[in-house]
């Protein structure tokens, strides 16, 4: 193969995203024939897949730079097999689909504990790839501040004494601009999935604790598997 023929892995599991591009012109012909269309469809041509590029370079910049940190933990022996092949095609795709931050970061966490030999079997791991794929970065918030709230609160830049009340009154305040009652949805999903040990009726519930002290460990030995296998581990 010539130095032409040649494409970096971005654009090998860019090309099989292909199969859509067809629809995608038929969309953008479209809509250059159609009131203010022509900006739609410059958004399409343009910024979407410059954005797209972006992302996906920030992403493999951010796995080398864990993997580097993690080179005396990788196992060489895994990463050659078709499951890690599997697993970096599926977390390179997701990164070229989802913009939000904590589907990133899940990702990147299930690439990199994939890398290092985790003790997840392929089973489960693909269980939560499709996981991640599926919910929304709600639902993976409220994981990650239920888990560890005091890092949580310190990386999103949210002071710890905002947070007082009862769980209807600062579950808000630890998700700033979603509502309630879509807190309340995402809190119950979490607990169908085996995540968390409490239903949304909790949010109901009267109790003498208030703020963070009211938390106590709502997640499941399950919940806690599911965000360590999607954190880098160093």
């Amino acid at each position: 193969m010539n130095d032409k023929e040649q494409h970096s892995p971005i654009q090998e599991i860019d090309s099989q995203m292909r199969p859509r591009e067809h629809l995608l012109h038929i969309v953008k012909a479209a809509l250059s024939t159609a009131p203010f269309g022509g900006g739609i469809a410059s958004l399409m041509t343009d910024y979407i897949p410059s954005m797209k590029e972006k992302r996906l370079k920030d992403f493999v910049q951010g796995i080398a730079c864990d993997l580097q940190a993690l080179e005396n933990r990788i196992d060489e022996k895994t990463i050659r097999t078709d499951e890690f092949a599997f697993v970096l095609e599926r977390c390179f795709r997701g990164a070229a689909e989802n913009y939000q931050m904590e589907k990133l970061q899940a990702f990147r966490g299930i690439l990199i504990n994939s890398a290092v030999g985790s003790k997840v079997s392929s089973d489960e791991r693909e269980y939560y790839l499709n996981l991640v794929e599926r919910l929304s970065a709600l639902h993976l918030r409220i994981l990650a501040f239920l888990s560890d709230p005091k890092t949580y609160l310190f990386a999103y830049e949210i002071p710890e004494g905002q947070l007082r009340g009862g769980l209807s009154s600062f579950m808000p305040v630890a998700l700033p601009g979603v509502g309630i009652e879509s807190i309340k949805g995402a809190f119950g999903d979490l607990y169908q999935l085996g995540f968390l040990n409490t239903d949304k009726s909790i949010f109901h519930t009267m109790t003498a604790s208030q703020g963070l002290d009211l938390l106590g460990d709502r997640l499941t030995a399950a919940g806690h598997r599911f965000v360590a296998f999607c954190k880098s581990p160093h």
